[in-house]
């Protein structure tokens, strides 16, 4: 918890939300009924021994619940208790990507900020909500918010120098246009045991407390995740591609190239940067459901989209070079 400790300690920035530069990301650091459901949500997945419940998004959050659990009275412990215990039959099973009604849930509470009453969600999750508030509220929410505001101030100081030149980037390479309006970006405390998602609704949260995204590593995680915006027209421009060739898009594909094109977005303007993919040990993993890890991917990806990244080709030029490698063969 040492990284709470420092972020808690630094001065918060005078604005809590900032949408500068709006043409990239917006930032929203204050929004309590969203930090609340995600601090349950993790705490649930403790309890239930879910099997990322070792990860850093879930202990963190155990060793910072049992710390506030000391400010509380037995009532207020056995309620938490009682609260987490929903979540954890229930709501935490869920995947918070795409298992309903948790992204509908989660684009609900991003909307309701600090409302003082909730409305429109699953009745079990505002059920819970609603008793756990107060309780949060006196506990934990002060330290939550005050490292989503220090890690915010962080982050958007490296989007200010950095930014524009890797949207423009990513947006070149993929050859999809950025929102004008610009990608909103909810910080909370705590998300997911891995620390950042984008939910099939389009809602991007990242922990303001996970050691795994500080730095220059926040800085590609949420590009990473806003370029999940590009997954249908994407998927459709391999597909082009993979018809005239007779194969299918192996179904962790689009997910590898999106770690190998931010890491390499973020090393061009910093080249000292060494993309997470690398340092967390992603291509040993098996991504988006595919049987087989994302390490068969990566040499051919060096070796087709690469030089498209340096210059060479055109953009359908390089994918039906790296399908003619990766692609699953179809029945004849």
């Amino acid at each position: 918890m040492a990284a709470l400790v420092a972020v808690v300690s630094m001065p918060p920035p005078v604005a809590a939300q900032s949408p500068r530069p709006a043409s990239i990301f917006t930032f929203e650091s204050d929004e309590f009924w969203l930090n609340l459901h995600h601090f349950l949500y993790v705490l649930g997945r403790g309890e239930a021994t879910m099997a990322d419940a070792s990860r850093a998004g879930v202990t963190l959050a155990v060793a910072d619940a049992e710390r506030g659990i000391k400010s509380l009275t037995d009532e207020e412990r056995k309620t938490w208790a009682a609260t987490v215990g929903v979540y954890a039959s229930g709501i935490s099973k869920l995947d918070a990507v795409r298992g309903e009604p948790f992204p509908t849930i989660t684009a609900a509470l991003a909307a309701a900020d600090d409302a003082p009453a909730l409305s429109g969600i699953d009745a079990t999750a505002a059920e819970a909500l609603m008793r756990a508030a107060p309780i949060y509220r006196k506990a934990w929410w002060p330290a939550h918010r005050a490292a989503n505001r220090a890690w915010q101030a962080s982050i958007e100081a490296l989007v200010v120098r950095h930014g524009t030149a890797v949207r423009d980037l990513l947006a070149t390479w993929y050859g999809l246009p950025w929102p004008s309006g610009g990608y909103a970006v909810h910080v909370s405390a705590y998300s997911v045991a891995v620390g950042a998602y984008s939910s099939s609704k389009g809602v991007l949260v990242v922990s303001s407390v996970d050691p795994t995204y500080q730095g220059l590593n926040g800085l590609e995680m949420i590009f990473h995740e806003a370029m999940h915006q590009w997954d249908g027209p994407f998927f459709n421009a391999l597909s082009a591609q993979a018809t005239p060739l007779n194969v299918a898009v192996p179904i962790d594909l689009p997910h590898a190239m999106i770690f190998f094109t931010t890491g390499e977005a973020v090393r061009r303007v910093e080249p000292a940067h060494v993309p997470y993919a690398d340092t967390l040990g992603i291509w040993s993993l098996q991504l988006s459901g595919a049987r087989r890890p994302a390490e068969r991917l990566k040499r051919p990806l060096e070796e087709t989209w690469r030089p498209y990244l340096n210059g060479g080709g055109t953009r359908d030029q390089a994918l039906a070079a790296l399908l003619a490698r990766v692609g699953v063969k179809s029945a004849q």
